[in-house]
């Protein structure tokens, strides 16, 4: 689907939502019941897929007017009187399952609010969940006349490709229709891993920043999608493409780690829970990868990786590029060994290591470089476009 038909089904829904509210006998569907809030322990007990955090839930049962045997459940699940995550099932054999994630109490109570709110549909054959919407909604109150501004980021998902828009409402009101919105849309394919731009759609009073090449990261939503496209574009900057490194998330790495690269395994894993910046992140990890890479080259190490880097890319000629690489290999022999639940940032054995200090340089001039690259879109916007 592209970005103009992604653009006409969004004002085809709204505009029948429109209608139904005028003339709700328009709407095919009716209200068959609908309960109170109840405590959502019992339910625990019997249902895996009811939210740790939820206090509270309801169920409402809808029919069809054309239909007398479709029925649909809708299960809502509360924590603290704010949506957690919502169920939706058929007849027809349909199941959606929607889990809304917010930050800050609201903007009730508050000045900001995000909502993010993601959308995945089960497989009939396989019953595997598929995310194929995110929306990313950002809100701001302001403390001198209380006039809203809200962003809307949406992720249309659809097999290898990602349709991505971005919406802001100014000062004046989302439900002003005179409101000049501006809007900027991208519908990228993912190619050997890397998103690549293949339409773009913006308003006049936007301009399309051409020279950012970290543009299409800015519009994933999905942490582990963008997290993964990361990895790979510095993987692929780096000339490491060759050695087929593999790049994973999971939940068994250690709490005290966003992640590691692994050369017994060639592989780049990361923590299912990250809060580090992911530009940081996988630059850091990407630039462990090429040290050992290095390493290899001169004939050190005995992994898999090591011996396959120097396969695959020869021995090191510069004298300087050399001199590096024996440092990185004197740094991975003196490489302290970690606990489990010790906090890194308090050991200098750690923190000094040759290895980790090159990949700190390597992290923060990646992410003064994705920032300064997005000094052009994010004066354009008011919420940044991470």
């Amino acid at each position: 689907m592209s970005i103009y038909t992604s653009l006409r089904h969004n004002i085809h829904l709204a505009k029948q939502n429109i209608l139904h509210r005028i003339n709700p006998k328009r709407c095919n569907y009716f209200l068959a019941g609908k309960t109170e809030k109840l405590c959502a322990e019992p339910l625990k007990r019997v249902n895996l897929q009811v939210p740790a955090e939820a206090d509270t839930y309801t169920v409402v049962a809808v029919g069809k007017k054309d239909d007398k045997l479709y029925k649909k459940k809708i299960t809502t699940f509360y924590s603290e009187g704010n949506i957690i995550k919502r169920t939706i099932e058929d007849s027809d054999g349909n199941n959606i399952i929607r889990e809304y994630k917010d930050s800050g109490v609201g903007l009730k109570k508050s000045s900001f609010f995000e909502r993010k709110i993601t959308h995945k549909v089960q497989d009939k054959v396989t019953s595997l969940f598929k995310t194929n919407l995110i929306k990313l909604i950002k809100g701001y109150r302001s403390e001198k006349d209380g006039k809203i501004k809200i962003q809307l980021l949406t992720n249309q998902i659809d097999d290898n490709s990602i349709n991505s828009m971005v919406t802001e409402y100014p000062f004046s009101g989302i439900n002003n229709k005179f409101v000049k919105r501006k809007m900027l849309g991208l519908k990228m394919d993912f190619i050997d891993g890397i998103p690549v731009i293949r339409e773009t759609f913006e308003t006049t009073n936007v301009k399309f920043p051409s020279d950012d090449k970290y543009l299409p990261f800015r519009f994933i939503i999905d942490d582990r999608i963008k997290l993964k496209s990361l990895t790979q574009h510095f993987i692929n900057e780096k000339n490491l493409d060759k050695l087929n490194i593999k790049i994973s998330i999971s939940d068994k790495v250690e709490d005290n780690t966003a992640g590691y690269f692994s050369e017994n395994s060639g592989a780049i894993v990361y923590n299912k829970n990250v809060h580090t910046n992911l530009v940081k992140l996988s630059s850091h990890e990407v630039e462990h990868a090429h040290q050992y890479r290095q390493i290899g080259r001169i004939c050190k190490g005995n992994s898999k990786y090591c011996l396959d880097s120097r396969k695959l890319y020869g021995p090191i000629d510069g004298l300087n590029e050399s001199m590096e690489a024996h440092k990185y290999a004197v740094a991975s022999e003196k490489y302290p060994n970690i606990d489990k639940s010790e906090d890194l940032s308090k050991n200098p054995e750690y923190k000094n290591n040759y290895l980790e200090v090159k990949a700190r340089e390597a992290e923060n001039k990646a992410f003064e470089e994705y920032q300064s690259m997005g000094k052009d879109l994010n004066s354009q916007f008011f919420f940044w476009l991470e």
